[in-house]
């Protein structure tokens, strides 16, 4: 399994305004922010994992 990831410029752009959008609310309740963006990749694969699944069609869907 390979330990890299190669991410598409919209990617790498989605993420970083995700995760200073994130690290803005952390900082309003004077909680600590994410110092990486892996930290925060690591965190989004931990919590969509369980929640894949594929539709009728055949795409992969995240499901609630």
């Amino acid at each position: 399994m390979a330990k890299t990831i190669a991410l598409n410029e919209w990617e790498q752009q989605a993420l970083y305004r995700k995760m200073v959008e994130l690290n803005n609310k952390l900082a309003e309740k004077e909680m600590r922010g994410i110092a990486k963006e892996s930290t925060l990749i690591h965190r989004i694969i931990e919590l969509s994992l369980p929640k894949l699944d594929v539709s009728e069609s055949g795409t992969i869907i995240l499901k609630d």
